[in-house]
């Protein structure tokens, strides 16, 4: 009242200057989505360096992390539209907000874990072998992206093994119960050991909690977590994993490779004399 009194009533037109006409109505489409590329391409790359090595990569279309696609639609909703059987408890159980987040998690582990067994330890051409999502959260559809450091000589090689690991999950060896269970425990595990840390509560689980254009993240992201996660079934994977880009011509795949730059001169090696038994004090049965 005082402050009404002395400083008298503000004009309403006082910032009219600066007013930005916001839309009436906020939805998740306002923010945008990745753009639609296609076909898939292959790009080869020479980078200059002294040390013989390179990357492939293979990445293709897939969900943001809620399960958003490009188009607008969701990754229940087309895996309750794949599935013509789905009783009603399964349209429950994909009809929760957090269905595509787990699934997708799970989904990713499973993959990791399948490129592991076939790109390094089977066919060993690589020791290092990565899947990963974007992670975009308001921002609707996303990518997928493998990479698979390698030697010159195996980059081609490496790179084909991950395409084939990833068309196999899809029809000759598909997701089983066993790769499903090995996934929770992950999956879970991780989820618990990251609880203890602030960082996860404040940018993970709680960053965004109440925006608009993230409309399924809230607190059943929290509570719900672990019934989520033990409700998911391999049929559940094997469709949301339909949702991604994998046809041939959908992938964007690359290989860098290192060249070695225009002068370089190879350094000597360097002779260092080893010492010579019995030499250093306390003979040589000494440390």
């Amino acid at each position: 009242k005082m402050v009404l009194k002395y400083g008298g009533p503000v004009p309403a037109d006082t910032n009219k200057d600066y007013r930005m006409n916001a839309p009436q109505e906020s939805s998740v489409d306002n923010f945008g989505s990745v753009p639609q590329l296609s076909p898939g391409k292959f790009i080869d790359l020479e980078l200059p360096d002294s040390d013989p090595r390179a990357v492939s990569y293979v990445s293709g279309s897939a969900p943001n992390m809620w399960g958003y696609l490009a188009d607008g639609t969701t990754v229940a909703e087309r895996v309750l539209a794949a599935d013509k059987k789905a009783s009603e408890y399964d349209k429950k159980r994909r009809g929760h907000p957090l269905f595509a987040n787990v699934a997708l998690s799970l989904l990713s582990e499973i993959v990791n874990r399948r490129l592991f067994s076939t790109v390094r330890e089977r066919k060993q051409l690589t020791y290092d072998a990565n899947f990963s999502f974007t992670g975009f959260e308001r921002l609707m559809g996303g990518w997928f992206l493998v990479t698979v450091t390698a030697s010159k000589e195996k980059a081609q090689q490496a790179l084909e093994a991950c395409k084939e690991t990833l068309h196999s999950l899809r029809k000759t060896n598909p997701i089983t119960p066993d790769n499903l269970e090995s996934a929770k425990r992950v999956v879970l595990n991780r989820h618990e050991g990251e609880l203890r840390t602030t960082a996860y509560w404040s940018q993970q689980l709680m960053s965004g909690l109440q925006e608009e254009t993230i409309p399924l993240k809230g607190p059943l992201s929290v509570t719900d977590f672990h019934a989520v996660v033990e409700s998911i079934t391999p049929r559940d994977l094997q469709l949301a994993l339909e949702t991604l880009g994998l046809d041939d011509d959908q992938l964007f795949t690359a290989i860098g490779k290192t060249i070695t730059p225009e002068g370089f001169v190879e350094p000597e090696e360097e002779v260092v004399q080893s010492p010579v038994m019995g030499m250093r004090r306390g003979g040589a049965l000494m440390g």
